[in-house]
């Protein structure tokens, strides 16, 4: 029997539970599979009894990338990890979106990448929307991530912690009218298209959570044609990119993808961010994406190179 590992993480937090595992688990062992939820940190793990490793919510990774990313190499070194762990190492840091920008016309919210604070300072100052947004382009769960008015002095002490933590500051424009409607998440499985979902805003203007907590407000939706459109493109520039990183087709396919796209009022659906890691898939939220996911690791597993 084929047994997969589902990796998550351990998080107290009840904000952080991975509503999509309990799913997961009764569907592949519904369709004959061995899946066992594990957390990348538990020591005691001989990863190579397993004939799979998904990875599936290592939410805590952000304070211990490295640790993460070490343990990465471990495993993959042991038995097959999916996604391929250097698309993971490529996605993992938001800096992919230049990537992308690089080999395709994917319409994508424009982002800048600051190192220093005088880059900050000219990327704020330059951004024409009543908004924008503050974050680092390494983190999970909407972790140092503001919605400020532009000119708040507010985002310039955000990213200042940001830059103290060592990390990247992206600013991005607040697109019109998401603070009210959200964005749509369209999942592809193996580069099909599964299955959509709306998120509620999640940020406060001002900085911080609404409500002070992370709670997404989730709804299944169909996707527009121009949404799909965008989607599937995204998906080709994904394995144009990786590629030419010198990945193989099937090390550059994804297993599981969530791209996250908000509608422009002037310029329509654009791209925030192409989750390739440790996305939430909302399973629960489609009768038949459970199914959808169960066909694309059964057609990974058939598909898998041989050693």
């Amino acid at each position: 029997m084929t047994t997969i590992a589902l990796i998550t993480h351990d998080i107290p937090d009840p904000a952080y539970v991975d509503h999509d595992l309990p799913f997961l688990v009764d569907a592949l062992t519904a369709a004959g599979f061995a899946p066992r939820v594990v957390l990348w940190t538990d020591g005691d793990i001989d990863w190579s009894t397993f004939d799979l490793v998904i990875i599936r919510s290592p939410w805590d990774y952000p304070a211990q990338a490295d640790a993460f990313l070490a343990w990465l190499d471990r495993v993959s070194a042991l038995v097959p990890v999916l996604n391929d762990p250097d698309l993971i190492r490529w996605n993992i840091d938001k800096t992919y979106l230049r990537d992308i920008a690089a080999v395709s016309e994917v319409p994508l919210v424009p982002t800048t990448f600051c190192t220093t604070m005088t880059e900050v300072e000219a990327a704020c100052a330059a951004v024409e929307a009543a908004r924008l947004v503050i974050k680092p382009s390494v983190s999970a769960g909407s972790q140092n991530t503001g919605l400020f008015d532009t000119g708040d002095p507010a985002s310039l002490a955000l990213a200042s912690h940001i830059l103290d933590l060592g990390k990247t500051v992206m600013v991005q424009p607040a697109v019109d009218g998401v603070q009210e409607r959200g964005e749509h998440a369209l999942l592809y499985f193996n580069g099909r298209y599964s299955h959509a979902i709306s998120k509620g805003p999640l940020l406060a203007v001002g900085g911080g959570l609404l409500n002070g907590v992370y709670s997404e407000t989730i709804a299944a939706v169909g996707s527009s044609p121009d949404e799909r459109a965008v989607g599937d493109a995204l998906i080709a520039a994904i394995g144009t990119v990786l590629s030419r990183r010198g990945l193989s087709p099937h090390a550059a396919l994804p297993l599981y993808a969530r791209i996250d796209v908000v509608e422009d009022p002037a310029e329509g659906p654009q791209v925030l961010e192409a989750e390739l890691f440790e996305p939430s898939l909302f399973i629960d939220s489609h009768p038949d994406a459970v199914a959808h996911f169960v066909d694309a690791v059964r057609e990974r597993l058939l598909a898998a190179p041989r050693t």
